[in-house]
């Protein structure tokens, strides 16, 4: 893991709302979680935009069925 230190000016009233949305304590854990949550989230709309375009394709409840059936 890369990291790269700096000095930012950070809104303490809005850095302490987000620790608590967050679950952090601390300035660098709560940037980097929130970082984290950022590309999470950004991942997630990403596969969304393939479910909705249809380029990817999302097994229906009978082929779930099916996969998860014992084999054998």
């Amino acid at each position: 893991m890369n990291f790269h230190k700096t000095t930012v000016e950070i809104d303490t009233a809005e850095l302490a709302k987000a620790e608590i949305a967050l679950g952090t304590s601390g300035i660098k854990e709560t940037v980097n979680r929130a970082l984290e949550e950022v590309n999470r989230r950004a991942a997630l709309e990403k596969a969304a935009r393939y479910v909705q375009n249809g380029e990817l394709h999302v097994p229906d409840d009978q082929t779930l069925t099916a996969w998860r059936a014992p084999r054998g």
